[in-house]
């Protein structure tokens, strides 16, 4: 059985990514403030981690 959705709760495909977004600058900021990890380490995971993707979109293709 199926549940309609109540149209004031469901929101845009937009909000939830911003919602997203907002919520990993968050965390990203606090771990950095905190001395979690620099903001060096950040970048380098970060341009790890797009590699992989965009290494794994080239194998699809």
């Amino acid at each position: 059985m199926t549940e309609n959705l109540d149209e004031k709760e469901v929101i845009s495909f937009k909000e939830a990514l911003i919602t997203q977004l907002i919520q990993l600058d968050t965390v990203t900021r606090l771990l950095m403030e905190k001395g979690i990890i620099t903001e060096r380490e950040f970048f380098d995971k970060l341009k790890q981690v797009q590699a992989e993707y965009h290494d794994r979109a080239q194998v699809k293709d």
